[in-house]
C-alpha cells in the first residue's frame, strides 16, 4: 500500500473505518531525520499491506500535529482503528520500526 498524505483530520476516521491499524508519520520537508525516515516508511508499508501509513506534515497541518501533542519530529504514532496505541519521536531503522510496532500490537492481543 502506498503512503497516504493526510489533508484533514476528517480524513482519518475515514482511514480508520478502512483500516485497522494506522501508522502516522508527523514529518516536515525541512527536516534532515524526516527524510531518512521516508525509505523507511515506504519499505514498513510495502512489507506490512495490513497497515495505512499515514504521512502528516506538521508545517501545512500544525492542528493535526496539536492534537496528538507532536512536539519534535520525526514523530510516529500507533492508533488501532481510532485508539491511540503509542507515539515515539526520532527516526529509526526498519528492525527497530517493527519490533516497536510489534509491542504494540502483542500488548493489544493479550488484553483482548
Amino acid at each position: 500500500m502506498p503512503l497516504i498524505n493526510l489533508n484533514t483530520f476528517e480524513e482519518l476516521g475515514e482511514l480508520a473505518n478502512k483500516h485497522e491499524w494506522l501508522l502516522l508519520d508527523f514529518w516536515a520537508p525541512w527536516c534532515a531525520p524526516c527524510k531518512v525516515m521516508n525509505p523507511v516508511l515506504e519499505k514498513f508499508s510495502e512489507l506490512n499491506p495490513d497497515n495505512a501509513v499515514i504521512k502528516v506534515d506538521v508545517d501545512q497541518k500544525h492542528e493535526i500535529a496539536a492534537k496528538f501533542g507532536v512536539r519534535a519530529i520525526p514523530t510516529l504514532v500507533l492508533l488501532r482503528r481510532d485508539q491511540f496505541m503509542g507515539q515515539e519521536t526520532g527516526s529509526r531503522s526498519l528492525n527497530d520500526l517493527n519490533r516497536w510496532i510489534d509491542g504494540l500490537k502483542q500488548k493489544v492481543s493479550h488484553l483482548a
